[in-house]
Formats: C-alpha cells, structure tokens, sequence
C-alpha cells in the first residue's frame, strides 16, 4: 500500500510549552523568510556543547523569521532546538511517524512539549519504514542545517548530500561543526575528490560552519546569491519578450 501522510495541529494542553530566555538578544527578521530542515540528535546523552548549538540555531531561526523543521523530538539536540525556536517566537513543524501515536489520543509518544500548543504543526507521516518521514522533513525546505547526531543524522545527511551531488536537488546543505565534530566528514569529501570520486567540488556538496548563527547567515547568503545570479537571466526573456512584441507589431501595420 502507498504510504500517505496527515497534517495535523495539537490541540492546546495545560503543560508550558517551554522555558522561556530572558537572556537571548533579539535579533533582526530576515528579509525574505526561509523554510529550513534541521537535523540532530535525539539522545539525552547529548554533550551540553551541541545542544546549547541546537538551542541557538532555533532561537536564531525564529528571530529572522524562518520556519524550524524537524523530527519534533524531545530530547538532544532536536529538543534544544525546539526550545529555542519556540523561546524565539517561531514557527516550527515536526515531523513524526504514527507509530508513536499514542493510543487514543492525539498525543505522539517523544514529542517535545511546545507541540502541546496550536502555534506550532505536526506532520504525520506513515508507511512500514521511515521514507515517508524523510520525504516530509525535507519537502518544500529552501535549506538543511546538520547538527551532531548519530548513525541517525548521517543516515539522513548523506542521503542528502548524495541527492544534491548527483542533481536531485540544489538545497543547500550545511553541517555546524562544532568542536570540530564533523571534521571527518570534511576530509572523506577532500579524499574522495583527491581520488577522483566525486563529480562535484566537496565545498559544492556540503558546507562546514562552526556555529549556529554562521550556518543561518550561509544558508540566507546561498539565496541572496542565487537570486542575483536568476535577474540577468529574467531581463533577457523579458527583452526578448519586449523585441518579439515590436516585431509582431511592425508586420501587423505594414500588412
């Protein structure tokens, strides 16, 4: 059977959503607002260096006014940036599978407590594996954003990378790498070029930033750059356009 999924909205609960930071600075909206998937890890062994990352990238997120997607989790790094998307006053979509629906309600087992609010969405997804729910994190994204996770987020960064240097997709993707976590995956790109691997420059399938905030500003700047690159190409259809027009006019008076 073909897998399907349901968007649903949490009906409001008693619990608070999340702990609010006084300390944050505000930060300036964006001037165009992006849809952005983030991975990360899901273990509440999470090293406090890369969730308090996580938190910043959701906090981040939220003040320059994009929208924070991801698997809706409530522990590591997925948990950290909930909190802080939300703290942010953000957007934030999760991504979930019905397996952990809870039975009879409308309640999904390991989900972060600020989807207990209507402000923010779950996406369900379904099937007998978890292709539908990659498929959804990622659907619409304008960026991808990797935190340090497990055997989990490289199963979905690699994938990812494969599909961009391949030409599936032309998302940025960007790994913050905090203390250096993902400098291995930075030398298997050099060496796999070195050896004639690859058929892209390593910098053309995945970026590498130390921080949260970087990684934001890289992802807004890859657009920016994008939609200077796309006006050249606008205002020679238009002139065509504009030319076709004269000539059509020219033969219809001297007809």
């Amino acid at each position: 059977m073909a897998s399907t999924s349901e968007e649903k909205k949490i009906d409001p609960m008693s619990t608070a959503a999340a702990e609010s930071s006084s300390t944050m600075p505000l930060i300036e909206k964006a001037p165009t607002p992006l849809r952005v998937c983030c991975y990360g890890s899901s273990s509440s062994r999470t090293p406090k260096k890369y969730t308090d990352a996580a938190y910043n990238l959701g906090y981040h997120l939220a003040q320059r006014g994009h929208t924070c997607v991801n698997g809706a989790g409530n522990a590591g790094c997925m948990a950290a940036m909930n909190r802080g998307a939300n703290d942010g006053d953000g957007a934030i979509v999760g991504v979930i599978h019905e397996a952990f629906v809870v039975d009879g309600s409308d309640w999904f087992e390991g989900a972060h407590s600020v989807f207990n609010t209507t402000k923010h969405r779950i996406i369900t997804a379904k099937g007998n594996d978890l292709q539908e729910r990659k498929k959804l994190l990622v659907q619409g994204a304008d960026g991808l954003v990797v935190l340090p996770g497990g055997p989990g987020t490289w199963d979905e960064l690699w994938e990812m990378a494969c599909a961009r240097h391949i030409g599936f997709h032309a998302m940025p993707i960007v790994c913050v790498n905090v203390d250096g976590y993902y400098d291995n995956f930075k030398s298997i790109l050099v060496r796999a070029h070195e050896d004639e691997l690859l058929y892209k420059q390593p910098e053309d399938i995945l970026h590498f930033e130390e921080s949260a905030e970087a990684a934001v500003k890289w992802i807004e700047t890859y657009h920016a750059l994008e939609a200077t690159k796309q006006q050249p190409e606008q205002k020679k259809v238009i002139r065509r356009r504009t030319s076709m027009l004269k000539r059509m006019q020219s033969n219809l008076s001297g007809s």
